[in-house]
């Protein structure tokens, strides 16, 4: 799986240090080896090929022509990316225009660089295009509400809104990103929320607007019509969900928030 060029190679013991999994180690002349049966381990995490600065470790699930060099001039800086993290804001009134799907599709390759538990990369997306869709998902919602008994009832007045024709559940938004993962993954709802929150960053820096779409969220776990009508395969839940759209206002300053809670030992 793994082959070491030793013309190339410095002997830095760099992919040994990084590996998560401890599956190198050093031959009698320095160079680091794979361990014998360590395929079986790997979890294509892909440390190794990412730290040797010349390219001499070659990893069979992970070609170096599939693994372009990081361009130090590309990253953000740390006032941009804490300007990027400020001015996020929870869209809830959109344009009556479409997303460009090459955007949407940017934020999604965006956000598959996201960690996930021992890298199983467990997502699954469901992109959600058509308003009138999106509208017939929020009525289905609705419909779930209704049936919550006293857990519905605290939603009274989203309900009558919904009857007087304002929508208060996916806020008319254009689109709906949902991701989803196996029930019997204990992470998917780590690894799935990671990876939304990526790819909402990512919407951001292309100009689009986001918020979380917790009453699906909860009610397509509830509410077999609504799985059904996402098409959430049996054994998958949904761990998140975001409507998307073109804002249609400019928010112009960062609120103050809370200060964070924190111990220092």
């Amino acid at each position: 799986m793994v082959t070491i060029d030793h013309a190339t190679c410095q002997r830095d013991g760099m992919c040994i240090a990084v590996c998560p999994m401890m599956l190198f180690e050093t031959d009698p002349e320095g160079f680091p080896a794979f361990r014998p049966g360590a395929a079986k381990s790997c979890i294509s995490c892909g440390h190794c090929v990412a730290i040797c600065p010349n390219g001499a470790l070659q990893h069979a699930r992970l070609p170096l022509s599939d693994a372009p060099l990081i361009e130090p001039g590309h990253i953000a800086s740390g006032s941009a990316t804490t300007n990027l993290l400020k001015s996020r804001r929870s869209i809830r009134e959109f344009r009556d225009e479409p997303v460009a799907e090459v955007l949407i599709r940017e934020a999604i390759d965006a956000a598959r660089w996201a960690p996930s538990a021992i890298n199983h990369q467990p997502l699954h997306w469901l992109v959600i295009r058509t308003p009138s869709e999106v509208r017939r998902l929020a009525g289905l919602v609705a419909d779930y509400l209704r049936q919550s008994g006293e857990i519905g009832a605290r939603y009274a007045t989203i309900l009558a809104q919904w009857d007087q024709g304002n929508d208060l559940i996916l806020r008319n938004a254009p689109h709906l990103v949902v991701v989803h993962a196996a029930n019997d993954w204990a992470w998917s709802m780590v690894d799935c929320t990671i990876a939304l929150t990526q790819f909402e960053l990512a919407a951001v820096a292309h100009g689009i607007g986001t918020c979380w779409a917790g009453f699906l969220m909860w009610a397509a776990r509830e509410h077999p019509p609504l799985a059904e009508a996402l098409g959430i395969p049996a054994g998958h839940g949904v761990y998140g969900a975001l409507m998307m759209g073109i804002p249609r206002y400019r928010y112009r300053r960062s609120p103050p928030r809370q200060k964070a809670h924190v111990t220092w030992r």
